[in-house]
């Protein structure tokens, strides 16, 4: 998988920086206060590290499983410390050390969800909070893509694994420990948004 997504990166990380103009106004504004830290969850080359750099002083730490990636993202942010590893691995980060993480669209990458969520839990403190953006499916969409987009959408040599509607996403969530402060969607029209996030607290 970690070969996959350095070839991935490598071609361009296609519709990587997309939406982002749509989901970080949301991280931006939930961001917690300044010297707390941070986790960008599948960082790729620091996006989102450069982005919360720009507004504030924060202890960052990315992660993510492409070496490619983390190598320029070393490169431009040579203070920050990086992992390598995929979403369902135990992450070399101190338990209830964490104040918000960012897994943007990150979780329908991952084989195993649910050890990614246990973990996030884990090393977030009491109270600590996690965005997690994933592509909007719901039933009118879902019938969209059936009828026009079906081979676009779930072309099988693609990186998404998991689809998420709003019910599954915020059970799952709430499942691991934590409390889905808030739901909404972003990019085109309702019911065809593109994305949808959740900004979830941890309360055990």
């Amino acid at each position: 998988m970690k070969k996959f997504y350095d070839q991935w990166w490598k071609d361009g990380a296609i519709g990587v920086s997309n939406d982002f103009k749509w989901k970080w106004p949301n991280i931006k504004r939930t961001l917690p206060k300044k010297n707390s830290t941070i986790l960008d969850f599948g960082c790729g080359d620091g996006r989102y590290i450069q982005a919360i750099s720009d507004v504030g002083t924060y202890k960052m730490i990315g992660a993510d499983i492409s070496e490619y990636a983390l190598k320029k993202a070393k490169k431009r942010f040579p203070d920050v410390t990086f992992y390598r590893i995929s979403g369902d691995e135990k992450i070399p980060v101190k338990s209830n050390s964490v104040d918000y993480v960012i897994a943007g669209d990150v979780i329908e990458h991952i084989f195993d969800a649910r050890i990614f969520l246990t973990q996030m839990n884990r090393i977030l403190k009491n109270g600590g909070k996690i965005f997690i953006s994933t592509p909007y499916h719901g039933l009118i969409k879902n019938i969209v893509i059936a009828l026009i987009g079906f081979d676009i959408v779930y072309e099988p040599t693609t990186p998404h694994i998991r689809f998420f509607t709003k019910k599954s996403l915020i059970k799952m969530v709430e499942s691991h420990g934590f409390r889905v402060l808030e739901y909404n969607q972003y990019g085109r029209i309702r019911p065809l948004s593109h994305g949808m996030f959740v900004i979830a607290e941890k309360i055990k």
